[in-house]
């Protein structure tokens, strides 16, 4: 059985290193205990529709969830560490994808040189995260 979850519109995303979050945030999150981000979040300027989609599915004797968020941008993110995404609905509900410790989230950038009839020329990013709970609500 599969659940799938998207988000009512995103109207922030940003990034925090990984360093900097709490150890354990999915299985606090598992717990139902609350979690919270309690460091600077560096923001990203995206342009279009971003969207975050999140699906649970029973694999292995056990539930997986598979996030995927993909925007473009002409921010430069840091690819030589380990960055979480935070991530904002229309609701001012929050949300983190990624952790501490492994499983870490799997940024895939392209890089767009658009064309002359007006595409822009742009970075398209795709960030997917599998773990037992990878959207995880957060307070900022």
């Amino acid at each position: 059985m599969k659940t799938c979850q998207s988000l009512p519109g995103i109207k922030f995303i940003g990034y925090v290193p990984s360093d900097f979050l709490q150890r354990e945030l999915m299985y606090k999150s598992l717990a139902r205990l609350p979690v919270g981000i309690f460091t600077d979040i560096t923001p990203i300027g995206f342009i279009g529709v971003p969207t975050c989609i999140a699906e649970s599915n029973y694999g292995n004797n056990g539930r997986i969830e598979q996030t995927t968020l993909r925007f473009k941008t002409l921010d430069t993110l840091p690819t030589s560490r380990h960055i979480a995404f935070i991530v904002t609905d229309c609701n001012n509900v929050s949300y983190v994808i990624g952790q501490h410790e492994p499983p870490r989230p799997i940024v895939k950038i392209t890089r767009d040189t658009g064309t002359p009839n007006g595409d822009p020329a742009v970075c398209s990013v795709e960030v997917t995260l599998y773990a037992q709970r990878s959207l995880i609500p957060c307070s900022i």
